[in-house]
C-alpha cells in the first residue's frame, strides 16, 4: 500500500510537470526535467544498469552484475548500438490500432540513479520509471498510464523483453535458455546454463497489475532485435499452471495487460527485472515480492545521503552548486557488484568491468570529502595486486575472473601515487599508508624503468591513451612522473620511510622538470610536444596541460601553453578536444601509430578529437594556474555543470565520457556515455582546487583568491576527518585562518590542529605575519604577539630542499632554523598587498623549528 501512495504522489508531480512544461525541477537538485528528446540516458544501481538512446523510453541495453557481468544487448556494431531494441512496448485502446512506443522520443526527469520518461496525449498520460534495488540483484520498472479523457477507456498494453545474454568481455551472444513461468510469484525466468555466463538466470517478475497473458517463445510472438513483434495474438493465460519449456532459439518475457480505466484512473504495471543464479530464482522472487518497494526507497535514500547529507559545497551559484550535489550522487551510483564486493565502475550500464584508472581519477575529487571511500578503494587495489603490482583492470571472462596488471609505462602507477599522497594529506592515516606503501614503492620503481638518459619518460602509447604502439618521449608522462616522484617524497617522509634514495628521487624529479622544458618545449608552437621514434609528433595533446596544472612551468611558458591550448584544442561551447588534428583514423596514422584499425574513433569523436572530462578539468585548472580565475569559473559553469552541458549544442543533463566536436556537423556536441564516474570526480576536484583549497605535494592550503563571480564558499572538506570550511575573497591579500574561532597565522593546515572542526579564512585585521607556502610537512604554526615572532615546526627528509614562504607587512629582523641564522628573500609589496618572504634550508626527518622575528 505504501508503495502505491508513493506512486500516486509521484504521478501528481508528473502531472504538474507536464502541465507546466518546466525546463527543470527547481526544488530538487537531483531531478532534472529535460524535453530535448534526443541523446542517451544511463541509470542504474549496484546490480542492474540501463542504457537508453534517442530519449526512447525503453533501454537498448540492460547490464546485470550478479552473479557476473552479463547483459541483454542485441547490437552488432559498437558505434551503432542505438539500433539494439531488446525491449518493446505496445498498446491499443479498445480494438483500435496498435501503437508502439519503444521507437518514440520522450521527455524525462533524470536523476543520477533513476529516470522517469514522460508523455502526454489527448487521452493518455504516461510515466515509465526505472529504479534500482539496494541489496537485491534487481531493478524495478514502473509503467503508469492515466486516462486523461472524459470517457472510460479500455487499454491493452504489451511488453516484451528478449531473453538473450551477452557475456562479459568476450561479448558472445547466448540465446538458448530454459524458460519457466511461475504464476504464484508472477515470474518468468530464463536460465542460461553456460560456463561463460556463470550459469546466470534472468527473471521478470510482476508485482503491480497482474498480466492477463504471457509468452516465453520469441519465435511465436515474432520478437526481433529491432523491437519487432506480431502482437496482438493469443498468449498463454497468466493464471495457469507453472510451465517450463526448452527454448531452441531466443526466449522472450512477454506479457499482456488489459484494464478499463475510468477518467483519471490509472493502469500501474510494475516489473522487477533481475539476474541471479538458477537455484536462487524462487527465493529471490519471494523476497522481492515483499520487499521491492523498500529496496528502491533504500537505494534512493543511500544516494541522497551521499549527495546531500554527508557533504556539501555551496557557492551561491545555483548551477555550480546543484552540479556538486549531482556529482556526489553520480560517483555513489556508479558502483556495481563484482565478485562479492561493491566497487566503483565507469558507467551504469556500459564498461561492465573494473578499471583502476577510473577509480583513481574519481578519488582525486572524492578525497576532499569522502575519506572512507578513498581508503576502501586504495585497499581494494592492494587486494588485487600481485607482487605489489597494482591492477589495470579486473573482470569476468569466459570461465573466471581475470586481472590485467599495470605495465611499467602504465599511467595508473602515477595516479595511484598521486591519490595516495592526497589521501594521506587529507586523512593523516599512516596505518593505511603503511599497507599501500609496498605498492607505491613498486610503482615508482616500475615507472623509472621508462626514464631515459635525456631525462624524459618514454612510452609506446601517445599521451594518456591505452592504444597504439610507437615509442617516444612523452610530455604528459614526464610531467606526471615529476609530480608523482615528489608525492612519493612526501609519502615516505610522512610514513617515516626515509632513505638515501629519496634525495636521489628529488634530484631526478628536478632534472626531469628541466628536461621537460629544454627538450619538449616547442618555441614555434608554444606548447609541450612529443616525439615518436625521434621525430616530432605534430599533434597537440590535452595531456600537456598537466604541466601548468602542477606548476612545472614558469609563468611565461604556462601562459603561452594555456593560450595555445585555447586556440587549438578548446571550443568554448563544449570544451577541450583531447587531441588535434583529428587524423587518427587515416591509413597513414593508423600504420605509423600501429593502431588496431580505427580504434581511436572517427574524426572528432572518442580519442580522435573528442571532448573528454579530464581535458576540461585540466584546462580549467591550467587557467587557474595562470590566475585567469574568472575565465576558469565561466569555463567550468559552461562546459562541466549539468545545466551548462544541457544548454550546449546537442546537450543533455550529463557528466559524460566524451562528446563529438566537429563544428561543421549536425552531430556537434553529441554525448556518449552520459553518466561517467570520473566526470563527476573531476568536476569536484576542480571545484575544490579553484574555489576552496590549494594542495601541493606536502600540505593542504586554503585559497586566498576567488573568481569575481563568487564572493564566498562554504564546504565540507577532509583533514583528519570531515570538517567545515568557509572562504571569502580578500582583495588586499591580508587574510589568515581561524580554527574553531581561534586565530592561526597560516593559510596552510598544521597537523597539530587536526582535531579542529570549523575552519574559516578571515581578514588579518592586525596584519600579523602569515605562513602561506611550505615544501615540507607543517606540524604547527603560532604567532607570539608579545615577541613579534612566528614559529613553525616542519619535517621532511635529510637533505631535502625546503622552502617556506610567509606574508608580512614588514620585513623580518631575522630568521633562524633550529637556532641557526638563515638567509631569506624579500619581495616588496605591490600597492597595499603584503610582501612575500622566502627562506630555504636543508630538511630533516626530525621536526625543525623555524622562528621569524619581526
Amino acid at each position: 500500500m505504501k508503495r502505491w501512495i508513493i506512486v500516486l504522489l509521484a504521478w501528481s508531480a508528473v502531472v504538474s510537470v507536464l502541465q507546466a512544461q518546466s525546463a527543470r525541477s527547481e526544488g530538487d537538485p537531483l531531478m532534472f526535467y529535460f524535453d530535448g528528446r534526443r541523446g542517451q540516458v544511463e541509470v542504474g544501481g549496484r546490480y542492474v544498469g540501463f542504457e537508453f538512446h534517442h530519449s526512447r523510453p525503453v533501454p537498448s541495453r540492460i547490464s546485470f552484475f550478479y552473479p557476473v557481468a552479463n547483459s541483454i544487448d542485441v547490437s552488432t556494431d559498437y558505434w551503432k548500438r542505438d539500433n539494439s531494441l531488446p525491449w518493446a512496448i505496445g498498446f491499443r485502446i479498445g480494438d483500435g490500432q496498435v501503437e508502439w512506443i519503444h521507437r518514440q522520443s520522450w521527455s524525462y526527469i533524470l536523476s543520477p540513479h533513476k529516470v522517469t520518461f514522460l508523455k502526454k496525449t489527448d487521452s493518455l498520460q504516461w510515466a515509465i520509471t526505472y529504479e534500482s534495488c539496494f541489496n537485491e540483484p534487481a531493478a524495478v520498472v514502473s509503467i503508469v498510464v492515466m486516462n486523461s479523457s472524459r470517457h472510460p477507456l479500455t487499454i491493452e498494453l504489451y511488453t516484451q523483453l528478449l531473453m538473450s545474454l551477452r557475456t562479459c568481455q568476450t561479448y558472445a551472444r547466448r540465446d538458448t535458455s530454459l524458460m519457466a513461468f511461475n504464476p504464484g510469484t508472477q515470474t518468468l525466468s530464463s536460465r542460461f546454463n553456460y560456463v561463460e555466463t556463470d550459469s546466470a538466470a534472468v527473471f521478470v517478475q510482476n508485482v503491480g497489475e497482474p498480466p492477463n497473458e504471457w509468452m516465453s517463445d520469441a519465435t511465436i510472438v515474432g520478437a526481433t532485435d529491432s523491437g519487432g513483434s506480431r502482437w496482438p495474438l493469443i498468449l498463454y493465460s497468466a493464471s495457469g499452471k507453472t510451465s517450463t519449456q526448452r527454448t531452441r532459439g531466443r526466449g522472450v518475457a512477454a506479457f499482456a495487460y488489459r484494464k478499463t480505466l475510468e477518467p483519471l484512473d490509472t493502469l500501474k504495471i510494475v516489473q522487477i527485472v533481475g539476474s541471479c543464479r538458477g537455484r536462487e530464482i524462487a527465493e529471490c522472487a519471494s523476497r522481492l515480492r515483499l520487499q521491492w518497494d523498500d529496496e528502491i526507497l533504500a537505494y534512493d535514500e543511500y544516494i541522497r545521503t551521499k549527495a546531500q547529507k554527508e557533504a556539501y559545497f555551496v557557492t551561491g551559484n545555483g548551477e555550480i552548486d546543484r552540479s556538486a550535489v549531482w556529482a556526489r550522487a553520480l560517483i555513489a551510483a556508479n558502483a556495481h557488484h563484482l565478485r562479492g564486493r561493491i566497487v566503483p565502475m565507469p558507467c551504469p550500464a556500459e564498461y561492465n568491468f573494473f578499471f583502476t584508472h577510473d577509480l583513481l581519477l574519481t578519488n582525486l575529487g572524492a578525497v576532499n570529502f569522502d575519506l572512507p571511500r578513498v581508503k576502501e578503494n586504495l585497499l581494494y587495489l592492494v587486494s588485487l595486486s600481485k607482487d605489489s603490482v597494482i591492477p589495470h583492470a579486473y573482470y569476468w571472462r569466459d570461465d573466471g575472473f581475470k586481472t590485467e596488471y599495470c605495465e611499467p609505462e602504465n599511467w595508473n602507477h602515477l595516479w595511484f601515487i598521486l591519490v595516495a599522497g592526497s589521501y594521506l594529506r587529507h586523512s593523516l592515516d599512516d596505518s593505511t599508508g603503511l599497507l599501500i606503501y609496498p605498492g607505491l614503492r613498486k610503482s615508482v620503481h616500475a615507472l623509472l624503468t621508462r626514464l631515459h638518459t635525456d631525462g624524459l619518460m618514454y612510452a609506446y602509447r601517445p599521451d594518456w591513451w591505452d592504444i597504439g604502439h610507437i615509442e617516444g618521449s612523452r610530455a604528459y608522462l614526464t610531467a606526471l612522473t615529476v609530480r608523482a616522484l615528489r608525492e612519493y617524497l612526501f609519502i615516505s617522509s610522512f610514513l617515516h620511510k626515509t632513505s638515501a634514495e629519496l634525495l636521489e628521487y628529488e634530484r631526478t624529479a628536478d632534472a626531469m622538470q628541466r628536461a621537460l622544458v629544454e627538450r619538449l618545449w616547442d618555441r614555434k608552437d608554444e606548447y609541450l610536444t612529443n616525439f615518436n621514434e625521434g621525430a616530432k609528433d605534430y599533434h597537440f595533446y590535452a595531456g600537456s596541460l598537466i604541466a601548468p596544472v602542477y606548476d612545472l612551468l614558469d609563468q611565461a611558458r604556462a601562459q603561452k601553453l594555456v593560450a595555445t591550448a585555447g586556440r587549438h584544442l578548446v571550443d568554448q561551447r563544449i570544451g577541450t578536444r583531447i587531441a588535434v588534428p583529428v587524423d587518427f583514423a587515416t591509413d597513414s596514422v593508423i600504420h605509423s601509430f600501429k593502431f588496431a584499425g580505427a580504434e581511436a574513433g572517427p574524426p572528432y569523436s572518442y580519442a580522435n578529437g573528442g571532448v573528454w572530462p579530464h581535458g576540461n578539468a585540466w584546462f580549467a585548472l591550467a587557467l587557474k594556474s595562470v590566475n585567469k580565475l574568472d575565465e576558469s569559473f565561466s569555463f567550468v559553469q559552461r562546459t562541466m555543470t549539468i545545466d551548462g552541458i544541457a544548454r550546449s549544442p546537442n546537450g543533455l543533463p550529463a557528466m559524460y565520457e566524451y562528446r563529438s566536436s566537429d563544428p561543421g556537423s549536425p552531430e556537434f556536441g553529441t554525448i556518449d556515455k552520459p553518466s561517467f564516474l570520473w566526470a563527476g570526480g573531476m568536476y569536484l576536484q576542480v571545484l575544490y582546487r579553484l574555489l576552496a583549497t590549494d594542495e601541493n605535494e606536502w600540505n593542504i592550503g586554503i585559497r586566498d583568491a576567488l573568481p569575481s563571480q563568487c564572493d564566498s564558499v562554504s564546504c565540507s572538506f577532509s583533514f583528519g576527518g570531515l570538517k567545515e570550511l568557509k572562504v571569502r575573497r580578500f582583495p588586499n591579500g591580508y587574510c589568515a585562518l581561524t580554527a574553531d574561532g581561534e586565530a592561526v597565522p597560516s593559510r596552510i593546515l598544521p597537523l597539530d590542529l587536526r582535531s579542529k572542526r570549523r575552519w574559516e579564512l578571515t581578514g588579518n585585521t592586525f596584519r600579523t605575519p602569515v605562513l602561506t607556502s611550505a615544501s615540507a610537512i607543517v606540524h604547527s604554526v603560532v604567532y607570539d604577539h608579545e615577541k613579534k615572532q612566528i614559529r613553525c615546526d616542519v619535517s621532511s627528509f635529510k637533505g631535502h630542499r625546503t622552502r617556506l614562504v610567509m606574508e608580512s607587512e614588514s620585513p623580518p629582523v631575522r630568521i633562524t632554523v633550529d637556532g641557526t641564522l638563515a638567509r631569506w628573500s624579500d619581495a616588496p609589496s605591490k600597492q597595499s598587498s603584503p610582501r612575500r618572504i622566502g627562506v630555504e634550508f636543508q630538511g630533516s626527518e626530525q621536526r625543525q623549528h623555524i622562528i621569524a622575528q619581526f
